[in-house]
């Protein structure tokens, strides 16, 4: 099978390409570390079988971080050919890897991507001149709506005695000189072939009065307060009403009819009515919020908004060790944490890595939405929104303050270059914003009738079954309440020692949406209007005042990530680290909720004895740390004098 390498600069539309090659949804975004690892896909034109294998963004063979490393390794170590894109906003810079790449013998065909863009600009790029010059195919494109066949693969790099004397002088010199001597080239052939105003790509006029951090971090946080308004207060939660209703009209009803007419088992009736759809139906019904929520964010992604957040708060993250690819990771935290710490990996040194894997899972992803509108709303109505909005800055503030004390004492890290395309503001691309949104969606409904369902079924066995698998119809007889009620006490002091509070922050562990499923179960309903309702009536099995319920929000967004995202930490930062995250995220999650409980039920003398606590711990580490960097200071001293 013959292999076919897409290779070329972050933003220079890679993923683009190969989505519309291969008709697939790869995530695509303005910034550098988007793609941490590589994707392929096998196509087929007649008898011959290609696979398309897209890597991750490069600037040369020298390797910055671990996603680069991927697409280095694949290049050096591999003979297929090389689809070579360029961005004709960035030619030169572009150019550096394809002489490269020409220097190594790869055969590969140059494709100018955005050229559109660039002409309108008043540019031009002589393509023949290139081809003869470089001796290996170059074609102008446009990455996002190109058809090829299997011609379009089919093409050969001659070496030209332009490369021959390019090969021969690189190859006496260290990478340093040949980059120089590179770049010569580079002007001399961009003078020849290329035409541009003197324009900087990507400025714009509202950069020159707004790229402040004063003035963009106000407005920027504005936006989102705005979208969280828009999204589950205004417009969402009557687009997910019509959404439940048409579900329930078309699947529900007709199928428990025919069950309820088939059987007057109570069992099956329960087992239907409320472990399969009263569970999925109280999850599948904030489909329409999550939709626009992901809508919104791709918006801002799409129109260069989101890469400029992340430029100006690069010399803040530095400050805590880490830099502006750090907004990128929280931003998709607020989507899914266990995709968010995925892009972690693209941090430049394994402690910032490692903070990046631990702190992500303190953003607010996607799942925790519907329970804090649906809780929130309940207890404060429209006025909940400054709560909701309120928990999304908890989890960012609780993220940097971590970083603070991670950077000053176990995760040190090395001072790193932020490497950033910064993009034009653009008009957002439909069809990208519809691809995002498409993917997410298909992402949830997959996660909701693959975990939840099988999980909805199981937890409803297990909190309408006792000991002995007898079906009891009673939750307060069950394995999952008895269990619960031996460990209320750790939660009493946090107000939250119902057991069936309990049975569904377990039941999160799965999946954080099935803690609104196990309170649909636990009082008995299917409608999500009558859920809330259901939350602040005090003879409902699950319910809670203002103290326990804000309590519970908070302990929702810091206490431990879903298996999913546990799986991934595994995987990427090692056991040790895995347990101490976890241990660290209840730990806070704990701490912060019973501040907060204690001043709501004006406990003030316990509010004042755990800062206390907390007070002598942080001396007690900072001076232990203080010890060890000074002993560490001394030891260094001897060994250089002897």
């Amino acid at each position: 099978m013959n292999k076919i390498y897409i290779v070329g600069n972050p933003n220079s539309g890679k993923t683009t390409l190969f989505n519309s090659i291969t008709k697939s949804s790869e995530h695509t975004g303005n910034w550098h570390g988007v793609t941490v690892d590589k994707a392929s896909k096998i196509i087929k034109f007649s008898d011959n079988e290609y696979e398309l294998i897209d890597l991750p963004g490069i600037y040369s063979l020298n390797a910055f971080s671990l996603e680069e490393q991927v697409s280095i390794d694949e290049v050096n170590l591999n003979d297929g050919k090389i689809l070579y894109l360029i961005d004709a906003n960035n030619f030169s810079r572009g150019m550096l890897l394809a002489l490269n790449l020409l220097i190594q013998n790869k055969n590969i065909k140059i494709l100018i991507n955005n050229y559109d863009q660039f002409k309108k600009s008043g540019g031009s790029i002589d393509v023949d001149y290139l081809y003869k010059v470089l001796g290996c195919e170059v074609e102008i494109i446009n990455a996002r709506k190109i058809k090829v066949d299997q011609q379009f693969f089919e093409f050969n790099t001659s070496k030209t005695s332009f490369v021959k004397m390019l090969t021969i002088q690189t190859s006496k010199n260290d990478k340093y000189k040949n980059i120089e001597i590179l770049y010569k080239y580079i002007s001399k052939i961009s003078k020849n072939c290329v035409t541009k105003k003197d324009k900087i790509y990507g400025h714009h006029k509202f950069d020159n009065k707004f790229l402040k951090v004063t003035i963009f971090l106000p407005i920027f946080i504005m936006i989102m307060f705005g979208v969280i308004y828009f999204t589950f207060f205004l417009i969402g939660p009557i687009l997910s009403d019509w959404f439940v209703n048409i579900l329930s009209f078309i699947i529900q009803q007709p199928i428990m009819a025919v069950i309820t007419r088939a059987t007057s088992s109570q069992f099956v009736i329960q087992l239907f009515s409320e472990g399969i759809f009263g569970a999925c139906f109280s999850v599948l019904g904030f489909l329409p919020q999550i939709a626009l929520m992901y809508m919104f964010l791709s918006i801002l992604e799409n129109s260069g908004i989101i890469t400029r957040m992340a430029f100006l708060l690069d010399d803040w993250l530095q400050k805590i060790g880490l830099n502006g690819k750090m907004v990128y990771t929280m931003l998709m935290g607020f989507g899914c944490s266990t995709t968010a710490t995925i892009s972690a990996k693209n941090m430049a040194d394994q402690n910032s890595q490692v903070k990046a894997s631990l702190l992500t899972p303190f953003m607010s992803c996607s799942a925790k939405l519907p329970i804090y509108t649906t809780l929130a709303l309940a207890l404060f109505g429209v006025k909940s929104v400054w709560l909701i909005f309120g928990l999304y800055m908890l989890g960012v503030v609780v993220a940097i303050i971590l970083a603070i004390i991670f950077e000053h004492t176990i995760l040190p890290s090395r001072n790193t270059q932020f490497i950033i395309e910064f993009p034009p503001l653009r008009k957002p691309q439909l069809f990208e914003i519809w691809q995002s949104c498409k993917t997410s969606c298909k992402q949830f409904i997959t996660k909701v009738f693959s975990i939840i369902f099988g999980a909805s079924v199981v937890l409803w066995l297990l909190g309408n079954i006792n000991i002995k698998f007898e079906y009891v119809g009673d939750s307060t007889r069950s394995i999952l309440y008895s269990f619960s009620s031996i460990i209320s006490w750790i939660f009493k002091p946090i107000g939250l020692n119902n057991p069936n509070i309990i049975c569904a922050l377990l039941v999160g562990l799965v999946a954080k949406e099935l803690i609104l499923s196990n309170f649909a179960i636990s009082n008995n309903v299917t409608n999500l209007s009558m859920l809330g309702a259901s939350l602040t009536t005090i003879s409902s099995a699950v319910n809670f005042n203002i103290a326990s319920g804000i309590s519970f929000l908070i302990f929702t967004l810091l206490y431990f990530p879903c298996v999913s995202n546990l799986g991934v930490l595994l995987k990427q930062v090692g056991a040790k680290y895995t347990l101490f995250g976890v241990g660290l995220q209840f730990a806070v999650a704990y701490l912060i909720s019973f501040l907060v409980y204690s001043i709501l039920t004006h406990n003030m003398a316990s509010v004042l004895v755990v800062l206390i606590a907390i007070g002598v711990i942080v001396i007690s580490i900072k001076i232990i740390f203080d010890k060890i960097k000074s002993k560490k200071i001394f030891c260094n001293c001897i060994s250089n004098t002897t």
